[in-house]
């Protein structure tokens, strides 16, 4: 078996994963309420240009933090956009351990600016 054919495996096993299906769920009930997507949409949104500005180097915004925290407030008191967040959430971090797997298997490699 090659590592192509682990890899479709792999990408056969996250379809068919609990996490993933859950989200798929939680997306499908999330597109078909337009103002808990908006709200999910908007959120998403600001917490992602928070990320770039501290990416950039920029200090965190306390203004804009305590914006999501307000926004992440009300999110959870609506199941449809509460549902998706945490299902959203699980998957992402079923993907990232997948990630520090496929990364710690071959650090070895990547050590290009290594210990020196």
């Amino acid at each position: 078996m090659t590592v192509h054919d682990k890899a479709h495996d792999l990408g056969h096993a996250l379809r068919n994963s609990a996490e993933y299906q859950a989200f798929l769920s939680a997306k499908q009930h999330l597109d078909n309420d337009a103002p808990s997507k908006a709200m999910v949409q908007d959120f998403f949104k600001k917490k992602l240009i928070a990320e770039y500005d501290l990416m950039a180097g920029n200090p965190e915004d306390k203004e804009k933090s305590q914006e999501l925290q307000k926004i992440y407030e009300v999110i959870v008191l609506n199941p449809t956009a509460r549902d998706f967040i945490h299902a959203h959430m699980r998957f992402q971090q079923v993907a990232a351990d997948i990630y520090k797997i496929i990364g710690d298997a071959v650090a070895e490699g990547m050590d290009l600016f290594g210990k020196e």
